[in-house]
C-alpha cells in the first residue's frame, strides 16, 4: 500500500500548499509602533476650529469585481466590488486632493475590460488637482497615480504635490512612454518618516510595508477624525477579522506587500486603535460597499465640491 501512503503526502503537501498561499493571512497577537494616533492629534490640537477642514469626499471613478479570497486571506463569502477612488478633504483654507486613481485606459488593462469607468468623475479629479493646494496619494502604485502621472496638465499640478521621494520614483513606469513631465519630475520630495502637519487638522505619517512610499493622512474636521489607510487594507473585513492578502496575490502582482510582515503589523494596530477610538474613521482605498456606507451614514460625502464662483457686482 506503499501508493496509499504516496497519495496521502501529496494531498497533506497540498493542503498545506493551499492554506500558505490562500487561507494564511493573520496578523500577529499584538503590535505597537507602526502608527501615532497621539502625535497626529497633537499636531493639530492648536488649530484654531475655523480653519479645520468641514468634510470629506469621494470621487468613484472605476469599479471592478474579485473573488473575497483575494483580498482577504481566508474570505470566501461573496464577490467584492473594487471601487478606483479619490478623496477630497474640504477645507476653509484649501483643499487636499488623496490619490490620482486610474485613467481609462490603466483599469481596462487592470479589469480585462470588464471594468467600468466614469470620464465625468475623472475629469473631476484632474480639475480638483489643479485648484487645491495639496495633492498626496497613499501610496505609488498604478491604480493610485494616474491622475498626476497622466495629467494632461501638469504644470498645473506640479507646485501642488506632496509626494516623497519613494513616491516619485514610482511614478515614471505610469507616465506617458515611461517618461515623467518635467515639472513634476522635478518637485521637492516630501519627508513624513516622523509624522508632520501638511494643512490645519491635516497630518501625514510615512508606513511603508504594502509599498516603500506608503503613507497614512489623518484628517480633522469638527464632527470627527480620519485617516486614510490607502491598500493597507484592500476591504475593512482585513482589518476587521485581522487577515492580510492572500500570498499568491504578492506572488502573482509585483510589488504589492514587499514587507508582508510590516503590513500585518499594521492590520493589527489599525483593528486596536478602531476598538480604542470608535470614533476614527478608517478609508481603505478600494472596499465599495464599505464607503457607499460611510456615505449614507453622512460620514463620507459623494462627489467633490467646485468652489463658489465669484459674484458678478455691477458697475456704479
Amino acid at each position: 500500500m506503499k501508493w496509499l501512503a504516496g497519495i496521502a503526502i501529496v494531498l497533506a503537501a497540498l493542503a498545506a500548499l493551499f492554506w500558505y498561499a490562500v487561507l494564511d493571512g493573520s496578523a500577529p497577537a499584538q503590535s505597537e509602533g507602526e502608527f501615532d494616533l497621539a502625535a497626529y492629534r497633537s499636531l493639530v490640537a492648536n488649530d484654531a476650529p475655523e480653519t479645520l477642514p468641514t468634510s470629506v469626499h469621494v470621487e468613484f471613478v472605476g469599479k471592478s469585481t474579485a473573488p473575497s479570497f483575494a483580498t482577504e486571506a481566508g474570505a470566501f463569502d461573496r464577490e467584492r466590488t473594487m471601487s478606483y477612488n479619490s478623496f477630497q478633504i474640504v477645507a476653509p483654507g484649501g483643499d487636499t486632493i488623496i490619490d490620482g486613481a486610474v485613467d481609462r485606459a490603466t483599469l481596462t488593462e487592470m479589469s480585462e475590460g470588464k471594468g467600468s469607468f466614469d470620464e465625468t468623475a475623472y475629469n473631476d479629479v484632474l480639475a480638483a488637482m489643479t485648484r487645491a493646494p495639496n495633492v498626496m496619494i497613499t501610496h505609488e502604485h498604478l491604480d493610485h497615480v494616474m491622475a498626476i502621472a497622466r495629467h494632461p496638465e501638469p504644470a498645473s499640478i506640479a507646485a501642488n504635490l506632496d509626494l516623497t521621494r519613494a513616491q516619485l520614483d514610482g511614478l515614471p513606469e505610469h507616465a506617458p512612454n515611461g517618461q515623467l513631465a518635467p515639472e513634476i519630475a522635478a518637485a521637492s520630495p516630501a519627508d513624513y518618516t516622523t509624522p508632520t502637519r501638511i494643512a490645519p487638522g491635516v497630518v501625514a505619517h510615512a508606513a511603508p510595508g504594502h509599498s516603500p512610499g506608503t503613507i497614512v493622512i489623518y484628517a480633522k474636521t469638527a464632527a470627527r477624525e480620519y485617516l486614510f489607510i490607502g491598500d493597507i487594507a484592500w476591504v475593512m473585513g482585513s482589518v476587521d477579522h485581522l487577515r492580510g492578502r492572500p500570498r499568491f496575490i504578492t506572488w502573482m502582482i509585483s510589488g504589492v506587500d514587499p514587507d508582508r510582515v510590516s503590513v500585518l503589523r499594521q492590520l493589527r494596530e489599525l483593528h486596536d486603535m478602531r476598538a480604542q477610538n470608535p470614533e476614527l474613521v478608517l478609508l481603505p482605498a478600494h472596499d465599495d460597499a464599505y464607503l457607499r456606507g460611510l456615505i449614507s451614514e453622512g460620514v463620507l460625502a459623494e462627489g467633490f465640491t467646485t468652489p463658489a464662483p465669484a459674484l458678478e457686482t455691477t458697475p456704479q
